[in-house]
């Protein structure tokens, strides 16, 4: 598939309660999440937004910053402040926090696109992970209704609005259940520190200052 179709959005405004710091620029083995997860997207797409409110902290890295039309509505709104703003066939989304989630999962997503408006995983308990997922432009006015009526779940919006979901299973997509689980708490940093050592990243200093962040 043409590079040229496809953009990628990192998705880095939540507020990270459960953390008590700004999860995206947690350093993990030398990088902030959000890099991590930016540079994994970036080989499989022709340009890396990172959706956020704030882009002084992100000043850092070489992605455009994309904020809010709907500030306070969630992830739905950064996605749809980049499909508004930037015409893409297929939009790569991603949480800032799955160092996880492996870059074969998002090619074959990306593989699965045709003929459906979204290419969605989901772990073997049934559950939707709509943020680590792959959209059509053609979500955009579901997207634009559910921001409208304060719908903010992503999942139910996207499934409540009449789209083409292709439903990807970890046997196909080569992915576990693991893959998919975010870093929410100082628990679940711990529990990835084992394999790699963890540390506040420096340019989070402040991050709260003035911010208003979306709530995920």
């Amino acid at each position: 598939m043409n590079t040229k179709e496809i953009c990628a959005i990192i998705l880095a405004g939540g507020n990270s309660r459960r953390m008590s710091q700004n999860k995206a620029l947690i350093d993990i083995d030398g990088r902030p999440l959000v890099e991590i997860m930016a540079k994994r997207a970036s080989p499989l797409a022709d340009k890396v937004f990172i959706s956020a409110n704030n882009p002084e902290l992100f000043s850092f890295l070489p992605f455009q910053v994309v904020h809010d039309i709907c500030p306070d509505q969630g992830p739905l709104s950064g996605l749809q402040a980049v499909m508004q703003g930037y015409i893409y066939t297929l939009y790569i989304t991603l949480a800032c926090d799955l160092p996880r989630l492996p870059a074969s999962l998002i090619s074959r997503m990306l593989d699965a696109t045709e003929g459906f408006d979204a290419v969605i995983p989901r772990t073997t308990d049934g559950m939707a992970h709509p943020l680590a997922a792959v959209y059509r432009r053609t979500c955009l006015p579901v997207i634009e209704d559910a921001l409208r009526n304060k719908a903010n779940k992503a999942i139910a919006a996207f499934t409540g609005g009449g789209l083409r979901i292709r439903w990807m299973e970890p046997a196909e997509g080569g992915f576990t259940d693991g893959d998919l689980v975010n870093i929410n708490t100082p628990e679940d940093l711990r529990r990835f520190a084992g394999k790699v050592p963890v540390k506040p990243c420096p340019v989070s200093a402040g991050v709260q200052a003035g911010e208003k962040p979306r709530v995920y």
